[in-house]
Order: C-alpha cells, then structure tokens, then sequence
C-alpha cells in the first residue's frame, strides 16, 4: 500500500505549483504593462505627440515635462519587459542572458534617439537599472 494517495498533493507539490503560476500571472501582467508603456513611449518619442500641444514659444517647463514623460515611459518598458523576459526564464529553468538584456536594451536607447537629452537620461538611467540588477542577482 502506497504511502501517499495518487489524488492528494504534498504541500511541497502545491507551493511549487502556486509559485509556477504566480511566475506566470507575474509573466503576463509585466509583458502587459511593458506593451502599454512600449505604446506611450512610441507616441511621445517617435511619433511627439506632445509638440501638437507646445506653440512656437516653447515653454521651458512643458519641455522638461515633455522629455520627462519620453525617459519614464521608455525607462519603465525596459523595467517590465526584464521582468517578463526574467520570469519566463526562470520557467523554463534557464537563467536570462546577457544577448536578451542586451537587445532589450538597444530597443529602448532606440526609441529616445531623435531627442537627446531624453537619449542622454536613459541611457544613464539603463546604465544604473542593468548595474543594479547585475549587483542583487549576485547576493
């Protein structure tokens, strides 16, 4: 007689199963939200939505709101799509590579190359999230 019923999970089977689920909701609701920020980020870099709204008489504080809302969007893509590439990884058992975090990362720095100063922020503000996450997946 078998110590364990076949119908019956041990508790080790139902945390495991509940933490492959919750990597994959995580998985998708991260993959959503970087689609939605991919989106905001493509019409205010590429397609400048926000210049409709500035008249010839730039003001400076609409500028800055401008390049801000251009390096948050892009910088909060490149956030949730590492999040969503590294749970997907770690569902198939792998760990992410550095050619995906580098492609990710060309991606966004292309989306901010028609304004420089945005161009500038992000790519200091990549350079920190990609030192970071180096630094706290190695503790």
């Amino acid at each position: 007689m078998p110590k364990f019923e076949k119908g019956k999970l041990n508790k080790s089977q139902k945390s495991q199963e509940f933490n492959q689920d919750f990597a994959f909701r995580s998985l998708l609701f991260s993959l959503l939200l970087g689609i939605f920020f991919f989106i905001i980020s493509i019409l205010f870099n590429v397609a400048d939505i926000f210049s409709l709204l500035l008249t010839s008489e730039e003001v400076l504080i609409l500028e800055i709101l401008n390049v801000a809302i251009k390096v948050l969007a892009s910088l909060a893509f490149f956030f949730f799509m590492l999040i969503s590439i590294g749970n997907y990884k770690d569902l198939l058992g792998k760990p992410a590579n550095w050619k995906d975090i580098a492609f990710l990362f060309c991606l966004t720095l292309f989306q901010t190359v028609r304004n420089t100063f945005a161009f500038g922020i992000t790519l200091f503000g990549l350079i920190l999230m990609v030192l970071y996450f180096y630094i706290i997946q190695e503790v």
